[in-house]
């Protein structure tokens, strides 16, 4: 057993067969993906990158896991093999869930061919024989610890993370939904560490939240005929997951869609899309491979730099001039578009713009996320049931949370006007009569 010493999670403990698949060259690539894309140059703090979040969501899975099986010691039938089966394939779903991700995680996703995601290529990852052959190594030796009538195999990993393939007899066995609960919810463990470890490095308490206090809340939902297995809250554990909902409202609010960072995100996909071969990342998987934030740094200040490379590397920003609420209404939308129309015909009433340069001076922006998906629905994939001690009839989390449920089909939606500096305070004067 090895220890990785994480700033979020304290000591980690990590087995060596699990450290063979930190080891690969598409893994440790990791280290040179940044979590949160360009907020670095914005809080200078946000240096961390999808390597460490990694880890850390492989270490709370076991630490959710283990929380329900305390509570629920039949479960899996109270048989050891399956038990440690489960345990181990949760985890190397968090450890490998963000193999994929491109140079600087989300903020490049724009530049994927045919309709891809990032998940495509995590997949192409997961099975490539690199990964196929230390997932192996796994494989052996749970077989001589325990049993061989168990598999970890990347099927089964990309299956417990996705359950795409649903018609699969595995998944017909209430286990594997339940595996993907823990890694795929409104609860799931990727969530609980992005929001510690984002704001740890960002040095916001946005995303603070007592995560020991939620992990001690899970429990098991079975179903009304005991033929499901579904991560569900504890009844005294329903305000720990209110303060985790507004945890993530406001990282988003604050972190996420920061008007600068949004900013320079765009700024970093026209440069980036110079440089890609025919503006998009590769589909093979090993050219795909090859790129990671260091390379585009340094391909983008590496001879002749173009306009956008050369605004995006001097942190060239555009004035905000004007942003609606968080969550944009129609008078918000109204005012918005009033305000686009206004800025539009003051810049191209100058002679040195027209349609073609137009965006050198004028930037559009409109993040829009749910505030939660939580289902009211305890049989619907994203419900999240409530359990009670005294035996009493599970309920629906937003049954037992009237915050929670007056959040329920709200989502933040900010549109923004960038200008810039040339014409700012021409345009900023244009608008008093809207903010």
């Amino acid at each position: 057993m090895l220890r990785f010493r994480d700033p979020v999670h304290g000591l980690i403990d990590v087995t060596e067969d699990e450290c063979a698949i930190i080891d690969t060259r598409a893994f440790q690539r990791l280290r040179r993906i940044k979590q949160l894309a360009t907020t670095y140059m914005v809080y200078h703090g946000a240096e961390h990158t999808r390597f460490g979040h990694s880890i850390g969501v492989m270490h709370l899975t076991s630490r959710v896991f283990d929380s329900v099986l305390e509570k629920n010691p039949d479960l899996f039938g109270g048989d050891k093999a399956a038990i440690a089966y489960y345990r181990q394939l949760l985890r190397l779903v968090g450890l490998t869930h963000d193999l994929g991700h491109p140079p600087f995680s989300h903020a490049s996703e724009d530049l994927f061919r045919e309709g891809r995601v990032h998940e495509d290529y995590t997949r192409d990852i997961l099975f490539s024989p690199e990964l196929r052959n230390a997932i192996e190594r796994v494989n052996r030796s749970f077989h001589d610890e325990y049993s061989s009538d168990f598999q970890i195999t990347p099927e089964a990993i990309w299956l417990a993370y996705t359950g795409d393939d649903v018609l699969s007899e595995l998944y017909q066995s209430p286990e594997f939904p339940f595996l993907k609960s823990l890694m795929d919810s409104e609860l799931d463990c990727d969530k609980m560490d992005y929001l510690l470890r984002d704001s740890y490095y960002c040095g916001v308490n946005y995303g603070s939240f007592d995560l020991g206090r939620l992990v001690d809340s899970f429990t098991v939902y079975k179903g009304e005929n005991e033929d499901q297995l579904k991560l569900a809250i504890a009844a005294d554990g329903v305000q720990a997951v209110e303060e985790f909902v507004l945890a993530r409202y406001f990282m988003f609010i604050q972190v996420y869609f920061h008007k600068t960072r949004r900013l320079l995100d765009k700024r970093l996909v026209s440069s980036l899309k110079e440089i890609l071969p025919e503006g998009a990342f590769p589909l093979d998987v090993e050219e795909y491979l090859a790129w990671d934030d260091m390379r585009v740094l340094s391909e983008l200040s590496s001879g002749e730099v173009s306009k956008p490379a050369s605004l995006f590397l001097g942190r060239e920003t555009m004035h905000c001039v004007f942003s609606s609420k968080p969550h944009t209404g129609r008078e918000g939308r109204k005012l918005y578009n009033l305000a686009e129309k206004q800025a539009r015909t003051i810049l191209l009433g100058k002679d040195s713009i027209d349609e073609a340069n137009l965006g050198d001076h004028l930037m559009l922006d409109f993040p829009r996320k749910p505030v939660h998906k939580i289902s009211p629905e305890l049989e619907d994939e994203r419900g999240i049931p409530v359990v009670f001690e005294s035996g009493k009839r599970p309920s629906s989390l937003l049954e037992e949370s009237v915050l929670l449920d007056s959040l329920r089909d709200n989502e933040i939606a900010i549109k923004r006007l960038y200008v810039s500096s040339e014409y700012r305070n021409e345009v900023e004067s244009a608008l008093c009569q809207y903010l």
